[in-house]
């Protein structure tokens, strides 16, 4: 099973804690979480390899359609694959017996996405605690 790879962001659990006890409404922590899974998703989407029938792939772009994020008060989750389309890992990680060499995309989203998952999260904080007159 492949690696979990991600971005910590510190003080983030903090933070949504300290929402939770001034009475914001965990809905709107989900959407703030929301808002950053679905850019992250489309920045991974961006950049998983599609594969041609003319290399045997079955349905070309069905990992890359596989992509998609998750939302939760404390965490934005992105996804890959599922059961019809269980070679994410192999694709981004590599496969040597098989030739497959790594494309290593999660990083790739990753790296893009580390400072603006804090601008993201910066701005829908400040718009809760505005609305909810914690500023």
């Amino acid at each position: 099973m492949a690696s979990p790879s991600g971005i910590y962001i510190e003080g983030l659990r903090e933070t949504t804690r300290a929402f939770e006890r001034a009475g914001v409404d965990v809905e709107d922590l989900k959407d703030v979480m929301g808002r950053v899974a679905g850019e992250h998703a489309d920045t991974l989407a961006r950049l998983v390899p599609v594969g041609s029938a003319a290399r045997g792939s079955k349905r070309p772009g069905a990992l890359r359609d596989s992509v998609r994020g998750n939302r939760a008060k404390g965490r934005a989750q992105v996804l890959i694959g599922r059961a019809r389309v269980p070679y994410a890992g192999a694709i981004n990680y590599g496969w040597p017996k098989r030739g497959i060499k790594p494309a290593n995309f999660i990083a790739r989203a990753d790296d893009v996405m580390g400072t603006r998952a804090v601008e993201i999260l910066t701005d829908g904080w400040n718009e809760i605690a505005e609305r909810n007159g914690l500023l």
